[in-house]
């Protein structure tokens, strides 16, 4: 409705050349859920931390010309090589809506290799009253990541599986020399480990006992000042074990567990955006207008997956017996019904539409004859 009523060249300018601000619109969409939604941030442990999720995706753009104007080099698996492509880190905060787990997203920002996008995520977080929990995977949950946590902002992550670690130094022996840095070797990945879990317990899962085992106070070589507590879990449902490892001490081991689970809605928000909002598809020509086509593409699916926890299950046709409250269904409903708003929004308004010059012929022969 914007490109019909402003036009669509003056709609790409603004996108290109405006001077609006992202993380202002972020915030006020987090406020506005707020103010009109039922919502409940998700937090965590006895300090009541709130729940973000942090992610990165290369977005593709498999016949982009030289001149594009594009953030990077990526590597794309659906082409097999590498490709011109667009690395976007996204941050979400977690909230439950009626029961449906919803990630809002509250930041942006592109780089042209994924960890830079992620490093200047945690250098744009968004102010908070309360402590935070910062919930990342494996390629993000790196010593220098967790060298960075706070007490504020704590980081909880996926440990690679041959991941290498260091046990507390024993106790002084009142013995001359120099008090060593490092414990015992442990790799919490391995089938036997060489250390011996502090915290050992089972529940019940969907397809059998799930053994949960913890190890405290673990650091990395190179960081032996950063105190790990790392938790193993042995789901029968799956064929390697999940590693761990967070800067929350005070969280206990299910806890660790449900909150590395609260990451999927970041990933969720792109696969939203993908489908629904044409994030792999940027309509734009510059950086600036595509890290904002991109930045918009994500804020919008996650905003209609929030307003489709609140609404009636829609059904995509006679056949679907068993509709869901999802954005994809939402977006498909507001697809059917456009022309109501579009009639509604453009009262009295004159739509700027563009139509194909008939005379093409125009653009041919350009260049400068040659003289005779």
């Amino acid at each position: 409705m914007v490109h019909l009523r402003w036009g669509w060249h003056r709609v790409e300018r603004a996108m290109e050349r405006g001077t609006f601000s992202l993380d202002a619109m972020f915030d006020r969409a987090s406020d506005w859920c707020l103010a009109h939604l039922p919502l409940e941030p998700v937090r965590l442990g006895r300090e009541h931390r709130e729940v973000n999720a942090i992610d990165s995706s290369t977005i593709a753009r498999l016949r982009a010309g030289a001149r594009l104007a594009l953030a990077g080099k990526g590597d794309c698996h659906r082409a097999g090589r590498a490709v011109r492509a667009n690395i976007v880190a996204a941050l979400t905060t977690v909230v439950m809506i009626q029961g449906v787990r919803v990630g809002l997203v509250r930041r942006t920002r592109f780089g042209p290799r994924c960890q830079d996008a992620v490093a200047r995520v945690f250098d744009a977080l968004p102010p908070t009253l309360g402590k935070r929990l910062l919930v990342v995977d494996a390629g993000i949950a790196t010593k220098e990541q967790f060298a960075a946590a706070t007490e504020r902002d704590a980081l909880l992550g996926r440990l690679r599986i041959n991941t290498k670690l260091r046990c507390a130094p024993p106790p002084p022996t009142g013995k001359p020399g120099r008090r060593p840095m490092h414990g015992e070797v442990l790799h919490p990945g391995r089938d036997v480990p060489e250390v011996a879990p502090d915290v050992e317990w089972h529940m019940p899962g969907e397809a059998g006992l799930i053994r949960l085992r913890r190890w405290h106070l673990l650091h990395d070589e190179a960081c032996p000042t950063i105190r790990l507590d790392v938790v193993r879990i042995d789901d029968p449902a799956y064929d390697a074990p999940l590693l761990v490892g967070t800067t929350a001490c005070e969280l206990t081991s299910e806890e660790c567990w449900v909150g590395y689970r609260h990451r999927w809605p970041v990933e969720t928000n792109f696969f939203v955006a993908q489908d629904t909002t044409a994030m792999e598809m940027p309509r734009a020509w510059t950086a600036t207008a595509l890290e904002r086509r991109i930045s918009v593409a994500l804020l919008a699916g996650s905003l209609l997956k929030a307003i489709a926890a609140v609404c009636a299950p829609q059904a995509m046709g006679p056949w679907d017996r068993q509709p869901v409250r999802s954005a994809g269904r939402l977006a498909n409903y507001l697809d059917l019904h456009t022309w109501h708003f579009a009639a509604l929004a453009l009262e009295g308004v004159a739509p700027r539409n563009y139509r194909k010059n008939p005379k093409n012929l125009q653009s041919k022969d350009l260049r400068r004859r040659k003289a005779a």
